[in-house]
């Protein structure tokens, strides 16, 4: 007797969070393909683990790898920097990393978490799970990017979306933020956060944990001029209520909403 074929269950279309942005990843980090007339540019690349996450949604939005013409890394923390080399080696892929943290992503220095990162999450439930999710996804196998391309400046990426990359350091040396200006749209990276993965509180606010919390407070001046509606974030659901209202809010909060 002949065994039934097994068909492979469709693939659900990862959600539209913003303007042709689309969310993947896990409740503990987002990363998202921007798509602009059936090409894409990935913003971050999650964890190694994350690679299904990546597979699945282009296969759900009737494409391939290939119409994946860069990933824009913004920071060199390996929830971030992931599936990135496997995405050049394997569909040519180019990759943009700030030039501060460029030398970590190629592998010639070791990715390193903000202080205080391995104390804090141990003391709460959140924290614990961050940390085993992290272990689970691949967190210590960082994969050096082979071939970057530095960020230097902010500027208009001849990409699909043309992303404009604003550097705002803090939360690490060579962060970038991206904004699409015709869109309205923030994908801010690790510049801030809606969910505190440490403590499980969610809310705007900065990333709990950076390597410099004075610096990254700052860097919110760099977007003052950036007209966005949503800020779409790394840790966390998207923020509908405006960017400035965003920086409003975390600019007044308490330091200790605001300490990393």
């Amino acid at each position: 007797m002949t065994a039934p074929l097994r068909t492979r269950r469709p693939t659900a279309a990862p959600p539209e969070v913003a303007d042709r942005v689309y969310r993947l990843g896990t409740r503990w980090i987002n990363f998202h393909l921007v798509e602009d007339e059936g090409e894409f540019t990935l913003v971050d690349a999650g964890y190694p683990g994350y690679w299904k996450h990546l597979d699945g949604a282009i296969e759900a939005l009737g494409t391939t790898l290939g119409s994946i013409r860069a990933v824009i890394v913004t920071h060199h923390h390996a929830d971030h920097a992931g599936t990135a080399e496997r995405l050049r080696s394997s569909a040519g892929a180019r990759v943009f990393v700030g030039e501060a943290d460029a030398w970590i992503v190629a592998g010639k220095y070791p990715s390193h978490a903000s202080p205080g990162f391995y104390r804090r999450c141990t003391w709460h439930r959140s924290g614990l799970g961050f940390l085993a999710h992290s272990a689970a996804a691949g967190g210590a196998k960082y994969r050096p990017v082979q071939d970057i391309e530095v960020m230097r400046e902010d500027r208009t990426l001849d990409l699909p979306g043309r992303p404009h990359v604003i550097h705002t350091p803090g939360h690490t040396a060579g962060h970038y933020s991206v904004a699409l200006r015709d869109r309205g749209v923030l994908l801010s990276g690790d510049a801030m956060a809606t969910f505190d993965y440490v403590t499980g509180r969610r809310g705007i606010g900065l990333h709990p944990l950076n390597d410099d919390r004075e610096i990254a407070l700052s860097s919110l001046d760099r977007l003052d001029q950036v007209d966005a509606e949503t800020v779409v974030v790394a840790h966390g659901d998207p923020w509908t209520q405006g960017l400035r209202r965003a920086i409003e809010i975390i600019r007044g909060a308490p330091e200790s909403m605001t300490r990393g």
